[in-house]
């Protein structure tokens, strides 16, 4: 299968030319559907609306043992946002009299309402095969074995999608490739179109060189050189929610009525005549389309696009998440329905281990730093929707922007005082040990933690790695190196300020990284519990380095060949971390480190290391 790369697509105002060609398919195309809903009575679903289907890849296989890690529920809602947000609006209208582009339609059913989000709680027990809401087409089964697989079939079979999403990360890219081969035994005809984390790390294109990057371990390349099956009929990397709009209305534009197939080839030639339709595209990425004979990429260069441009990712989904170290509503012994919220897609630091580093995942999109007001909107939204709890799920809270900080907590302040409802309402953000010890801002980070807790944050999250510092030196993270023990008095200093504020910190420990030994290894399991025994952590989560394509660390280490692609199911003591795989983590620690990291972490953190109900990835999504 040869690689074709084709000219970016751009903003641009439609000749004459093309609007009449579009015209013309438009009204060919409302020709067709009209023909296929002739006969009486005219059919219960609306015969310009295809089923749809979406599915959050799992990443464990087994139901015991392991710790809870979803894959991420939040990129895939938020890359439904705008298809969902259009087949909503396109279902209220109706058909309109004249043929227009957004005459078909996937069909994802209409916004929950308030009874059914405060109904529905934790993952989904009943899945697409009759759903009438947005939230009830997505297959999230959250462990890949045989129940999961009967399961998935048996939707396949009933709603018969024409179109198939799958969000994976790379953990769960081996069972997504499974899923796809599945849809295309038991859905015939039903395009399949993968995206998430997995994408966005593995496809890129240079655009000074007009050339695709394809790591080896990409959806593409295992097709490509036939290591998978031709299951896959496209990919898309980058600013998921424009993209895969733009993508599913080329889809729409071919779509024949009930069992007739779709091209991918002829998908791939409408591609710019939809882009050309607004005059104007939105956001950046890549869409790769798989044919028989090759596989081409289209690279998408439209406008930046901030957040607050998009649907909420809560808009057609319920809150489903618990997150135990949320306990102030009271509802639940598992923690208080919780919401994630993001304000910014990448960090901007440049951690060599850390794949949503602004250099590896180069997605730009975000709330402006002028914008808090809206995200407190947000909040407000999610309190009217039942959520009781939110953590901010950025990689570094507002970018670490202390003015936004501070923006953002008036904008909480003036919230809780209209609305009684929010003022139980609680929270939690990731920071970093350097952006709390900002030296230059030192009275503005103190009154900043002061107005978080005043309004609602009781946690924070912090990213230690090591405390070694024969590793943390290598590492990018501990940027103001003053002696040979400042990070581990970085830490603890950092840790007091927050816990001095009135608010409780959780740490992230990454074993595996440059420099580690097992004497560094138990140097981090001693410094960390010292800290647990001075009350300045609640919760310590270690964690295996697992080599994601594009990362500094995996290069260093000639890891450019990293097997995300071959069916298998993991054990322990790989199954008591997250995304951790035999052959996918660091080549500096034997099975032997591994165990020996689970169980002296868990004898000398006790309690306070995390559990599956207690992880910082919360319970449902």
């Amino acid at each position: 299968m040869i690689l074709t790369v084709r000219t970016p697509l751009e903003p641009r105002c439609p000749d004459s030319t093309a609007r009449q060609e579009l015209a013309d398919r438009l009204s060919r195309r409302r020709e067709l559907f009209e023909r296929a809903a002739d006969p009486t009575p005219r059919p219960v679903r609306d015969p310009y609306l295809f089923p749809i289907m979406a599915a959050l890849v799992p990443v464990a296989t087994s139901r015991g043992g392991e710790v809870a890690y979803p894959g991420d529920p939040m990129c895939l809602y938020s890359a439904l946002s705008l298809t969902v947000e259009r087949s909503v609006a396109r279902l209220e209208r109706g058909l309109p009299e004249q043929p227009s582009l957004d005459d078909v339609a996937a069909d994802w059913g209409r916004y929950p309402d308030d009874a059914y989000r405060l109904a529905e709680d934790g993952p989904r027990s009943v899945l697409v095969a009759d759903s009438r809401t947005t939230d009830g087409h997505v297959f999230d089964p959250r462990i890949w074995d045989d129940v999961a697989r009967t399961a998935f079939i048996t939707e396949l079979r009933a709603l018969r999608p024409k179109v198939l999403l799958l969000s994976s990360v790379s953990a769960g890219h081996r069972y997504a490739l499974e899923m796809a081969e599945l849809a295309k035994e038991h859905a015939p005809g039903c395009l399949v179109i993968v995206g998430g984390r997995h994408a966005d790390e593995t496809v890129r294109y240079q655009d000074a060189t007009g050339t695709a990057d394809l790591s080896w371990s990409s959806t593409v390349e295992v097709i490509r050189d036939g290591r998978a099956r031709p299951v896959v009929d496209f990919v898309v990397a980058g600013d998921g929610s424009p993209l895969l709009d733009l993508l599913l209305r080329a889809v729409a534009l071919v779509m024949t009525p009930e069992s007739g197939t779709t091209s991918v080839e002829e998908v791939l030639d409408t591609l710019d005549l939809v882009a050309a339709h607004d005059g104007t595209i939105k956001g950046a990425g890549n869409i790769v389309g798989l044919t028989a004979e090759e596989a081409v990429l289209v690279p998408v260069r439209g406008e930046r696009i901030d957040a607050s441009q998009l649907p909420s990712p809560y808009q057609a989904f319920s809150v489903r998440a618990r997150f135990g170290i949320f306990t102030r509503a009271g509802s639940s012994p598992v923690g208080s329905r919780t919401a994630h919220v993001m304000t910014l897609d990448a960090c901007p630091f440049k951690c060599t281990f850390c794949s949503e580093s602004i250099q590896v995942s180069k997605r730009p999109t975000r709330f402006a730093v002028s914008e808090t007001e809206h995200v407190a909107q947000r909040i407000e939204q999610l309190v009217d929707w039942g959520t009781e709890a939110a953590f901010f799920d950025d990689p570094v809270f507002w970018g670490g922007n202390w003015k936004a900080i501070t923006d953002f907590c008036h904008d909480l302040a003036r919230l809780r005082a209209r609305n009684p409802q929010s003022r139980s309402f609680e929270w939690g953000a990731q920071l970093t040990v350097d952006v709390v010890l900002n030296r230059a801002k030192a009275q503005e980070v103190h009154e900043a933690l002061d107005l978080m807790r005043e309004n609602g944050c009781t946690y924070v999250y912090i990213g230690i790695e090591s405390m070694a510092q024969q590793v943390m030196r290598n590492v990018g993270k501990n940027l103001l190196r003053r002696n040979p023990e400042a990070w581990v008095s970085k830490v603890r200093e950092a840790l007091s300020t927050i816990r001095d504020h009135g608010i409780r910190v959780g740490s992230s420990v990454l074993f595996g990284l440059d420099g580690e030994n097992r004497d560094s290894i138990e140097e981090t399991i001693e410094e960390i519990g010292r800290l647990i025994d001075d009350g300045l952590l609640v919760m310590a989560s270690p964690n295996i380095l697992t080599y994601h394509p594009g990362t500094a660390i995996t290069a260093a280490h000639g890891q450019d060949r990293l097997d995300y692609h071959s069916r298998k199911d993991n054990r322990p003591p790989y199954t008591y971390f997250e995304e951790a795989y035999p052959e996918v983590v660091s080549r500096l620690l034997d099975e032997d480190d591994i165990w020996f990291i689970h169980e002296a972490s868990a004898k000398r953190w006790g309690s306070t290391r995390n559990s599956a109900a207690e992880s910082a990835t919360p319970v449902g999504a």
